[in-house]
């Protein structure tokens, strides 16, 4: 009875090992993505700003429209980075066009992560993730933008 014990002991220990080098092995993997997500952030931030100092509001939803063509998460970084450009371009008197309505936007990123399977609470939480991501990442744009103005 005693060795069967120990043995049940050494299984469970085992089994807690197997755990934790399991769960630090996906933390690696999960840093790695976090790492590339972010990564595709800041591009789309970039490539909202460079394509609205080209083109305006207009060249927004032409650059956004055309990513959806070939649905990525790079697109849903794209729409939500390129909507904040068009509702801060609204305190220059540019009126939102319907395409980058709150809603429409959400619709858009809603309907394309129902595709991957993964469910409404973790895509919440990917979505904020991207968010605090693209806010740190506008900020910064901001902030060399205005670096050195009265």
């Amino acid at each position: 009875m005693l060795f069967v014990c120990h043995v049940m002991k050494a299984k469970a220990i085992a089994c807690l090992l197997a755990s934790i080098c399991l769960a630090l092995l996906s933390g690696g993997v999960a840093a790695k993505e976090a790492n590339s997500i972010a990564s595709d952030v800041k591009k789309a931030v970039s490539d909202s700003l460079q394509v609205y100092k080209q083109g305006g509001v207009s060249g927004l939803t032409s650059a956004v429209s055309d990513c959806w063509r070939a649905p990525r998460d790079f697109c849903l970084y794209l729409d939500f980075a390129s909507h904040r450009i068009a509702v801060g371009a609204t305190y220059t008197g540019t009126a939102l066009g319907e395409y980058f309505y709150a809603a429409s936007v959400s619709q858009r990123g809603r309907t394309w992560l129902a595709s991957n399977g993964r469910g409404q609470l973790a895509n919440d939480q990917y979505l904020y993730a991207v968010d605090q991501v693209m806010n740190r990442t506008l900020i910064a744009h901001r902030d060399r933008m205005f670096k050195g103005s009265p």
